[in-house]
């Protein structure tokens, strides 16, 4: 009897802490859920039960600040894509940067323990597997990819400049991005067959070829 006391206390008192909880809070831990079940089970296995298992929450609460599964989808891609934004031109930031020294940082930080790890990059599969089906997805993607592509190629341009070289920035923009995107869909399906310093070691390769 005294367990069940202590039990429905608990339980009592989460709720209470849950109810007192700003809307914007509830949001961010729904959309934290969201991308826990992502990660887990993927997207075709991402359903609201699972969401609402992840987040202890009941299906109603999803409906009240999402209207959907659809949005809350929607919403928790553009926080990860805004998260990625912001470590990796965030990199960017701050004190003078050779442009050598900017194209390394961005290079680098794709490969940091932070972000190249197992539950994130599983996170990344699991949306990549929808965007072909979602045009709100699409177009999320499509800005993080033409942001990404614009700051590469203006990098390499910077470079070249620098180096008085004659090369195509543009394509060396898209050919950093195809690299990096590879060896992180290679690394989700077998994180044993290369490290992150093998990996970064080969971008900065690819980069060294281009201005030879």
């Amino acid at each position: 009897m005294a367990t069940t006391q202590r039990s429905g206390t608990r339980g009592k008192s989460a709720r209470t802490t849950r109810h007192r909880e700003s809307p914007e809070v509830r949001k961010k831990l729904l959309i934290e859920a969201t991308m826990r079940s992502i990660a887990k089970y993927g997207y075709s296995g991402t359903t609201i039960e699972t969401i609402c298992s992840e987040a202890q929450v009941s299906r109603g609460l999803i409906n009240h600040h999402f209207g959907s599964k659809e949005e809350l989808i929607t919403q928790s891609y553009k926080a990860l894509r805004d998260e990625w934004m912001f470590q990796t031109h965030g990199s960017l930031r701050g004190s003078y940067l050779e442009p050598e020294d900017k194209l390394h940082a961005m290079i680098r930080v794709n490969f940091d323990p932070a972000m190249f790890k197992q539950e994130y990059l599983g996170i990344w599969a699991g949306f990549w597997s929808a965007i072909g089906k979602s045009p709100a997805l699409r177009t999320l993607n499509r800005e993080l990819f033409d942001k990404d592509r614009d700051t590469y190629q203006q990098i390499f341009e910077e470079i070249a400049r620098k180096r008085g070289k004659t090369i195509d920035a543009r394509r060396a923009a898209l050919s950093i991005i195809a690299l990096i995107d590879g060896f992180w869909l290679e690394w989700c399906l077998d994180p044993k067959g290369f490290t992150a310093e093998e990996a970064e070691a080969a971008c900065m390769g690819f980069v060294a070829q281009t201005f030879a």
